[in-house]
């Protein structure tokens, strides 16, 4: 699609939008499209984004031929999660043409199917990330999405370690705490990192591995947000190749659809961006993310699946890695 100013779109209508993007290029044939093929785009611009759909946070543009791999799809529609080799995103697959297979597939590349729960409680966003993380691993609703969520930040209130809500508004242990109440038989913990790159290693580690396939909650922005790392992009398979699979990259669901900063439903971001704009060590300078001395202050934080089931505890996990729950025979 081409790009176009937030006054002018106010001015075109529909039929006229149509229109021109007919004239930006020629649709391609959507279905004629397959996961693991390539593609390429026929559009003069087309909009890669950060999850299935209009209403996701545009990530970047693709220029007209660019050579594509087909990673997934089609997804609510003519969508398609696509990579040139460097980016990955979700584009419409109407202006996309199939085309011989020209991006390196030696890379690996692990999504789940997720489903997605936007933010509907006033402060915190963690609960729709559990609600979204407790669906799937059930394989059920859990009904009404406010109710549930509800359910689970009062559950996290009564259970926040002993922080007011002015300290922690929603601290990692609660979290945690939250996660185990609904799903007791998995075990979950809150995990503290020194190092982003291993707290990464070990999240897509539990991705890969067939026996779990978990995703993890990762608190992000200095304290300041919660997401679900729902996926990893590797050099191999961060299971059976750890620790020798460089991570490439994760996607993330973010709950917070309102923000200005949404990242979207299914977003791909770059390991040294991840690292450094968002996986960052907790600061209680961040309002309602702690108190100087408590043990997430200066570490990088995950809600992930722990190795026992006997539910989280005030210390946590500090620096595990995949031989941890190797050692405990997971």
């Amino acid at each position: 699609m081409r790009r176009w100013s937030g006054a002018r779109m106010g001015l075109v209508t529909a039929v006229a939008m149509v229109t021109l993007a007919v004239l930006a290029g020629t649709a391609g044939a959507s279905d004629d499209l397959s996961v693991g093929g390539g593609a390429t785009v026929t559009a003069d611009w087309l909009n890669l984004r950060g999850g299935p759909g209009l209403g996701n946070p545009i990530v970047d543009e693709l220029a007209y031929g660019t050579s594509l791999e087909v990673l997934g799809g089609p997804v609510n529609g003519p969508w398609w999660r696509v990579t040139d080799g460097t980016r990955v995103g979700y584009v419409d697959g109407d202006w996309l043409a199939p085309a011989a297979l020209s991006v390196d597939q030696s890379t690996f590349d692990f999504d789940l199917a997720l489903p997605y729960h936007r933010q509907l409680t006033s402060i915190w966003c963690d609960p729709a990330d559990l609600e979204t993380w407790v669906e799937y691993d059930r394989g059920e609703s859990l009904g009404d999405s406010f109710a549930a969520q509800q359910s689970f930040w009062n559950w996290e209130l009564s259970h926040n370690d002993g922080f007011t809500v002015q300290q922690w508004d929603a601290s990692p242990y609660a979290v945690a705490s939250a996660a185990h109440q609904w799903l007791p038989n998995r075990g979950f913990n809150h995990f503290i990192y020194d190092d982003p790159l291993a707290a990464t290693a070990t999240v897509a580690w539990l991705l890969a591995n067939p026996k779990f396939h978990e995703p993890s909650v990762a608190n992000i922005w200095w304290g300041d947000h919660y997401v679900l790392v729902r996926g990893v992009r590797a050099t191999a398979d961060p299971y059976l190749a750890y620790p020798q699979a460089k991570i490439l990259g994760v996607y993330v669901m973010d709950p917070n659809r309102g923000r200005p900063s949404w990242l979207g439903e299914d977003r791909y971001i770059p390991i040294n961006t991840w690292t450094t704009r968002y996986l960052t060590p907790v600061s209680y300078l961040t309002p309602g993310s702690g108190v100087p001395g408590d043990v997430w202050q200066g570490k990088y934080v995950m809600i992930q699946r722990d190795w026992t089931d006997s539910g989280p505890t005030p210390q946590g996990r500090v620096n595990a890695s995949p031989l941890s729950y190797l050692n405990a025979g997971d």
